[in-house]
């Protein structure tokens, strides 16, 4: 029985070893200096590795949390939001535009493909009353790294406000919050950072305050509203303030709640120890990381015979990599075959429950996540042996020796062995 699992997954990631040690540690309550400090010093970090002065707010939840609160905060019903979809992950987004009352305006691209700038700019010309552009910087449904910087030129021209969801791609690609002009940039912890999924965090230009202060109508909602996050901080800070000259001398004025949320001190724990933890290795080094696990993994593929559904290797997404299969092995059975045998643990194939893209993908592919700790060297050789392994003994004709030696010749190349 194999004790050990290898998580190559696309979220829950693993965790960093600092943040499984600080996690046995006792809770504290979150109304004292020792949570406060830590909290800032968190969101002091995201800050720096996401590149903006701009406001950070935490929205206790997961992932899509982040995106519907921000969507929520600054669209009214009625309002018309651009989406660029190209797999999965632009398609929920659309959905939770609608859901908060917009009308999502959905320009498609083929799967694999990354979003293309300039048939964006052909739609925002048909679409003159659209409020903002929406749109997934790793759609790792596909594996593919969208060119978020290029889509962020069209935004600026038209005076849009920007949405992208970075939650996976936050510490394996390049993030430039201020100098693309990101206007609500969602990260979160589960991913590549390593930490433990139930906080994220959005970045706030201030052109996006002042356009949810703008709001004909109040925004509906007491959990999902960023002015409600934003109390919160303000709220903490204040305390912080007041804490530290023993008494109530300044005073705090919410614009939205009484007491928006109450954090969880076992996840602030977590998310702040996986920083800490990135601050050591380094941002760049992080993504290098990253960077060259996803090359090593489609090389592998390619040394098999595999085919993967990102197109164009100069927009592979970093963190994960969606593999065709065999057409006479389906996902359930690899992955299962892969856990019970070799105690590796894929990503399903999410897309195949989406009607949309059922007939265009089926249930012939796996997705093989390098996020986080999985993204380094020796989990990720056996990630590929083992793959080609379980393929075989399903009686696939895959080469695996030729597969690893790959993989081995790509950390060799870039000097990382």
């Amino acid at each position: 029985m194999i004790q050990e699992t290898f998580n190559f997954s696309c979220g829950q990631a693993e965790l960093t070893d600092l943040c499984k040690k600080t996690l046995g540690k006792d809770t504290i309550t979150i109304y004292s200096p020792p949570f406060w400090e830590m909290e800032e010093e968190a969101l002091t970090c995201l800050q720096e590795f996401l590149h903006t002065k701009n406001d950070i707010v935490i929205v206790f939840g997961t992932g899509t949390s982040g995106i519907e609160a921000s969507l929520n905060s600054i669209l009214e019903p009625g309002d018309r939001f651009l989406v660029a979809c190209n797999g999965m992950f632009g398609e929920i987004m659309s959905s939770m535009a609608k859901a908060v009352g917009a009308i999502p305006v959905k320009v498609n691209f083929e799967l694999g493909k990354p979003v293309d700038p300039a048939t964006i700019a052909k739609a925002l010309e048909k679409e003159p009353e659209v409020k903002g552009i929406g749109i997934a910087h790793g759609e790792t449904s596909v594996g593919v790294a969208n060119p978020v910087s290029k889509v962020a030129k069209l935004a600026r021209e038209r005076d849009l406000l920007y949405v992208v969801d970075a939650i996976s791609s936050f510490a394996s690609e390049e993030l430039l919050v201020d100098d693309w002009d990101i206007d609500l940039c969602i990260v979160n912890g589960q991913k590549c950072l390593g930490a433990p999924q139930g906080n994220t965090f959005v970045s706030v230009s201030p052109r996006t305050w002042k356009r949810i202060r703008e709001r004909k109508q109040p925004i509906r909602g007491f959990y999902m509203n960023l002015l409600g996050c934003k109390d919160y901080l303000e709220m903490v800070r204040v305390e912080r303030k007041n804490w530290a000259v023993g008494g109530n001398k300044f005073e705090f004025h919410l614009e939205e709640a009484p007491h928006p949320a109450s954090p969880t001190f076992t996840i602030m724990q977590g998310v702040w120890a996986s920083l800490m933890e990135l601050r050591k290795e380094g941002l760049g080094n992080s993504i290098n990381r990253h960077e060259v696990a996803g090359e090593a993994v489609r090389a592998a593929l390619k040394a098999m015979g595999l085919d993967y559904m990102c197109q164009d290797d100069r927009f592979a997404d970093n963190a994960v990599t969606a593999v065709f299969l065999p057409e006479e092995i389906d996902d359930y059975q690899i992955r299962r075959h892969l856990f019970e045998r070799y105690g590796v643990i894929l990503g399903d194939a999410n897309m195949m429950s989406w009607d949309v893209y059922k007939s265009q993908i089926g249930k012939h592919y796996v997705r093989f996540g390098t996020m986080g700790e999985a993204a380094r060297f020796p989990k990720v050789l056996y990630g590929i042996l083992a793959l080609g392994m379980a393929l075989r003994d399903l009686g696939a004709d895959v080469n695996v020796e030729r597969a690893v030696v790959a993989a081995k010749h790509v950390y060799e190349q870039r000097g990382e062995i």
